[in-house]
C-alpha cells in the first residue's frame, strides 16, 4: 500500500524573524481522495541557514471517512467497518529546538454524518526562525538530515458492529488502550534537511544521504485483491523490511528480504488483509518511507 501518505500536526508558537501564520489548504488537491502531499519520497524542502526569512513548509491533506479494519474483541478477530469523524496531529517527533509545528485546525472533523461522512482538506505549517537554523549548522558545519516522525491520531464515531461499538464508539485511536495492537499511527520516513547555504538542491549531505536511498515508485495494481507489486530503487544491494499497517495502527503483516541495485520489484500477496485503507513502509534500516495501498473486495 503506499509509498505514503498521511497525516497531522497542531500547537501555535510565535517565532521572531519566521513566517507565523496558519496555513491555508492547497485547492489542487480538492478533488483528491485520501493523502498527504508531499510525501515521504518527495519529503520537505530543504531549510537554508542563510536565509533570512527562516523555514516555512507545509503539509497538506485530505481526510478518510471510512475503512474496513480488523481488530481483536474478546480473544477473537472482528472484521468490521469503522466510520471516522476526525484526524489530529499529535506530536511530530523530532523537531529540533526552535522548530514548532502549526496545523490550520487542532481537530479536522469530516463533514456530514455517519455512516456518511465527507472528507475535509486541512494543512500543517513547520516553522523555524533563521537562528534555529544558525544553530543547527553551528553544530553540524555541512548540514544534517534529522529523521521525523509524524503521529496521526483518528477518531472512529461508530462502526457496523454493535459489539465493537461498546468499545470504540467516540474513541481516539490513543484512547483505546484496552484493544490489542491499536494505536496512534506513527508515520516515519521525513526527512527535515538543514544546510548552510542555499543551493538548487540539498548541498552534499544530501548527496551522500541518497548514496543510501530507497525509493519507491508505488505499487502496482491499487487497488488490489490478491497481489500487487511495490516497485522500488535502490543504490546499493542490502536487507530491506517492509511493514503493512491498517487504518487503527495495528501491524497487519512484515516480511524481510535482500534488495538489489537498481530497480526492485516486492510482490505482496494478500493472504488476510481485508477490503480496506492499508499503509506500509519499506525500510533499509536507515531510510524508511511510507505509501499507502487500497485493498478492493475482489
Amino acid at each position: 500500500m503506499i509509498k505514503h501518505l498521511l497525516l497531522s500536526v497542531f500547537v501555535a508558537a510565535a517565532f521572531s524573524g519566521a513566517v507565523n501564520a496558519q496555513c491555508t489548504p492547497n485547492t489542487q488537491y480538492a478533488d483528491s481522495t485520501f493523502g498527504v502531499w508531499p510525501d515521504t519520497t518527495t519529503n520537505l524542502p530543504c531549510a537554508f541557514a542563510d536565509n533570512a526569512s527562516g523555514y516555512s513548509a507545509t503539509i497538506d491533506l485530505k481526510t478518510l471517512t471510512d475503512t474496513t479494519v480488523t481488530i481483536t474483541l474478546l480473544g477473537s478477530p472482528i472484521v468490521l467497518e469503522a466510520y471516522i469523524e476526525a484526524f489530529r496531529i499529535n506530536s511530530v517527533d523530532g523537531l529540533p529546538a526552535g522548530f514548532n509545528y502549526i496545523p490550520n485546525q487542532s481537530v479536522w472533523t469530516n463533514g456530514g454524518a455517519t455512516p456518511n461522512f465527507t472528507a475535509v482538506q486541512g494543512c500543517v505549517s513547520i516553522l523555524a526562525a533563521q537562528s534555529a537554523l544558525a544553530d543547527l549548522i553551528a553544530a553540524n558545519p555541512t548540514g544534517i538530515d534529522i529523521p521525523l516522525t509524524v503521529v496521526v491520531d483518528a477518531k472512529i464515531k461508530n462502526t457496523n458492529n454493535p459489539l465493537a461499538n461498546a468499545v470504540i464508539s467516540d474513541a481516539w485511536l490513543s484512547e483505546l488502550t484496552s484493544l490489542p495492537g491499536i494505536t496512534a499511527i506513527p508515520v516515519e520516513g521525513y526527512k527535515l534537511r538543514v544546510r548552510p547555504v542555499t543551493t538548487a538542491e540539498c548541498g552534499t549531505t544530501a548527496v551522500a544521504e541518497i548514496t543510501s536511498s530507497v525509493e519507491i515508485d508505488g505499487n502496482y495494481p491499487n487497488p488490489f485483491s490478491k497481489s500487487t507489486n511495490i516497485r522500488f530503487s535502490s543504490n546499493s544491494s542490502k536487507n530491506m523490511e517492509i511493514k503493512v499497517f491498517n487504518m487503527v495502527g495495528k501491524e497487519m503483516m512484515k516480511a524481510n528480504f535482500k534488495a538489489v541495485k537498481g530497480e526492485n520489484s516486492y510482490n505482496l500477496i494478500n493472504e488476510k488483509l481485508t477490503q480496506g485503507v492499508y499503509f506500509y513502509t519499506l525500510s533499509d534500516g536507515k531510510n524508511t518511507a511510507t505509501r499507502r495501498m487500497i485493498v478492493s473486495a475482489n
